[in-house]
């Protein structure tokens, strides 16, 4: 008898811890709060126009570069071979050049987006503690495919933590 006891009581009372854990469990896609904040969308936008802005520069660059060579290739014929020597050589440190301002423009604008990404991460997760607080949930998971295969919609606090996010952060 105690064994029968014993084995039915962990099986029936399963299911109401598990109901009652899901009512203090929710979830925030980090993604939509970094895209969709006032100021996720005002930094991408940033992001946005110093990436054109610097693109606009290295292709300026490029296409300089690019009729110094044809202007060597069109006069090959009259230069010495000391003068051709000198304006490939002048042509490649361009090159590299233009290589260097590249990977600089990109390097600054994945710096820059880190540091949005962070600083809005930071906000976000102080936002969520407090709203944990209020709601009583004992744990908030970040929501990607990666690592949340399926919730319940009415899980997801994201809606709730973005209108947060920019009432406190214009």
């Amino acid at each position: 008898m105690t064994a029968g006891v014993l084995g039915a009581s962990p099986v029936a009372a399963a299911p109401a811890a598990t109901v009652n854990a899901l009512k203090q469990v929710a979830l925030v896609d980090l993604q939509r709060c970094l895209l969709e904040t006032t100021q996720g969308t005002k930094g991408k936008k940033d992001l946005e126009s110093a990436f054109a802005k610097g693109q606009s520069q290295l292709d300026k660059k490029t296409e300089d570069l690019k009729k110094k060579y044809e202007d060597l290739m069109a006069k090959r014929a009259m230069l010495s071979d000391e003068e051709i020597a000198k304006r490939q050589q002048e042509l490649v440190v361009k090159d590299q050049e233009l290589q260097q301002l590249y990977a600089q423009l990109q390097e600054d604008v994945a710096t820059k987006e880190a540091q949005l990404t962070e600083k809005i991460y930071k906000n976000v997760a102080a936002l969520v503690k407090d709203i944990a607080a209020e709601e009583g949930l004992q744990i908030v998971l970040v929501r990607s495919p990666a690592t949340v295969l399926y919730a319940n919609p009415k899980l997801d606090i994201t809606n709730r933590v973005i209108v947060a996010y920019d009432k406190k952060h214009k």
